[in-house]
């Protein structure tokens, strides 16, 4: 009676594992355009986050800005309340975008950023009517614009000129030290500068320029980096239950979802980031940077071994011909940096988009004229090459994308986006204007080609394979997704005067309600603009990102383990991965509370 009950046991344990990897098995995808909308409540979302910053003054976020203590900022960061702002308006957001209401994803776009309209309606203050005055005489500049020498005496002179009777109240100590806190504010590399005023005196014309320097990276290629992220751990795990759309699956051969969109993303980013090492000016003998470049290898492959031998232990199911019989995600992961440090020494001849796009170029010739695609599609799995040609043969299309991704790194992440062709430092700050156009210029350029691919050559679109439609289609999103974080920046950050327009507007009225005799008043005018700053728990996800990937991919396994996940209604399904993603972002979070930064 015991092994009758055992054998159906195992039988049942035998069907339900066919019956997921049937579940995953045979996709054929959905439109690219409905993967592009689900991605952009990583977007929206982060622009709802802004605006709670910027303009609801009882928010930690906008709390962090204006309390002048710096540990009473960083209790406020690291408090719970926080964290769970940040993870009900950025992550769950993405999360119902993925699920339940994967088939309105425009509208949920849409009612996101109509959300972000009501709470600067509602909350945003108005302007004082000095201000307004400084922002029609002065209008807005780059933040990042270098104010020069003439334009400071100029505006000084119209300060003269429009206060004569008041300027007796101002010292010269008191001017030296406003001037010196603007050219603190010109030395600095931060984007955007908060006015502080010091409201011991009756003419309150010692002014501090401070900047946040909580936040060195830029800030829309860190909340990009960190969105993908977390759209990323949200898919592996949802794709596994009902209410996660079949469309969104890998697809079998041909065609394109939103998981074939972020494996490619997540080889993208990880170039963007990789560009750091590419922009030092010290140049390391070959032997040096492939020893640099094992170091990164080694903990990935050892990752991808372990990957491979715990699915073979429990009897997890599998996707054969996802990677093929051996191979996984990590192990093309691991290979890259080893390949890319071959690329390396061309890189000062040409650039690494041109190398990647020779190699893009080069690998379909051989899977068009070469009979690689066949051989990839029919071969039988007879040795190691053959059981895992999937895997190895379309590493050449995610190494094409890691260089791309290498080469828009190297003009996102200096100040100067021409930095690493120029070979010299260039002390003028960001301009975000030049960017943009340096993006949009790209995106173009890479959506021609998309277009010869895709729509000339009749190349179909093939992550399996990863072949040259893929290869442009992943990077021309990227590279347009990047841009529209970029310009989300800027939008948001249009309105806020200069921190030399700001001292002018609050040293007027100051200097007015010094004249009238009434020096125990408050200030006349209290400007509270404070700047842009990323959510902390994005920094969080982007500090430890391959630590909370590998946590991801854990915890799905673990789930798959215990729960039957294809028989699980909606409402189980939903909580189930809210309850998963609020453990990956609280594991991010404590990593980032504690100070810890995982080196795998």
């Amino acid at each position: 009676m015991g092994s009758d009950s055992s054998s159906a046991a195992a039988d049942a344990a035998a069907a339900y594992k066919a019956a997921k990897e049937a579940w995953v098995t045979g996709h054929t995808g959905g439109s690219m355009s409905e993967a592009t909308l689900v991605t952009a409540s990583a977007l929206t979302t982060f622009i709802l986050w802004a605006s709670i910053q910027k303009y609801h003054p009882k928010s930690p976020a906008h709390q962090i800005l204006v309390t002048p203590s710096k540990q009473a900022k960083t209790e406020i960061r690291n408090g719970l309340a926080s964290f769970l702002l940040d993870f009900t308006v950025l992550v769950v957001p993405m999360l119902l975008s993925c699920t339940l209401f994967a088939d309105y994803a425009y509208l949920w776009s849409f009612a996101t950023l109509s959300f972000a309209g009501v709470i600067k309606s509602v909350c945003g203050p108005s302007d004082d009517e000095v201000l307004k005055k400084e922002k029609k005489k002065f209008k807005w500049r780059d933040s990042d614009d270098e104010y020069s020498a003439d334009d400071q005496d100029n505006a000084e002179a119209e300060d003269q000129k429009e206060n004569r009777g008041s300027s007796s109240q101002t010292s010269v100590q008191d001017q030296d030290e406003q001037q010196e806190g603007v050219r603190q504010r010109k030395g600095h590399g931060s984007d955007h500068a908060t006015l502080q005023l010091d409201e011991s005196v009756g003419v309150a014309t010692k002014l501090k320029v401070s900047t946040p320097q909580e936040n060195p990276h830029k800030i829309f290629l860190s909340v990009y980096r960190a969105g993908m992220m977390i759209l990323t751990c949200i898919a592996i795990l949802a794709v596994d239950f009902p209410i996660f759309p079949r469309r969104f699956g890998k697809v079998e051969v041909y065609g394109t979802s939103l998981m074939d969109l972020g494996v490619g993303s997540f080889v993208f980013s990880s170039g963007v980031v990789s560009a750091r090492g590419y922009l030092k000016k010290e140049t390391l003998p070959f032997l040096k940077q492939m020893m640099i470049a094992l170091r990164t290898s080694i903990p990935l492959l050892i990752l991808g071994l372990g990957r491979y031998i715990s699915t073979k232990g429990v009897d997890y199911q599998e996707h054969v011909t996802e990677y093929g019989m051996h191979w996984n995600f990590f192990l093309t992961l691991g290979f890259l940096p080893i390949f890319v440090t071959f690329f390396r020494s061309l890189a000062s001849r040409v650039r690494f988009s041109i190398l990647g796009t020779a190699v893009a170029v080069v690998y379909q010739y051989f899977l068009t004229y070469g009979g690689l695609e066949d051989y990839i599609q029919h071969a039988p799995r007879v040795d190691i090459i053959s059981m895992n040609k999937e895997g190895i043969f379309s590493f050449a299309g995610y190494l094409a994308i890691f260089l791309v991704g290498v080469d828009v790194g190297l003009y996102v992440l200096p100040n100067d986006p021409y930095f690493f062709m120029r070979k010299k430092s260039n002390k003028k700050k960001a301009k975000k204007g030049k960017l943009a156009m340096v993006l949009l210029s790209l995106t173009f350029l890479l959506t021609m080609g998309f277009t010869t691919s895709y729509g000339i050559l009749r190349i179909p679109v093939s992550r399996q394979m990863a072949n040259l439609s893929y290869f442009f289609w992943v990077i021309t999103f990227n590279t347009g997704y990047i841009l529209c974080f970029l310009l989300a920046e800027i939008a948001i950050t249009i309105n806020e005067p200069s921190a030399l327009s700001i001292a002018r507007a609050q040293a007027k009225a100051n200097l007015s309600t010094a004249a009238s005799g009434k020096k125990n008043q408050r200030l006349a005018a209290t400007v509270q603009l404070p700047p842009l700053t990323c959510p902390p728990l994005l920094e969080a996800v982007n500090k430890n990102g391959l630590a909370v990937f590998l946590v991801a991919n854990v915890l799905t396994g673990l789930v798959n383990l215990t729960v039957k996940t294809l028989y699980a209604p909606n409402a189980q399904a939903l909580a189930i991965l809210a309850a998963y993603m609020a453990t990956v972002s609280a594991l991010a979070w404590t990593w980032q509370v504690m100070g810890w930064k995982l080196k795998l």
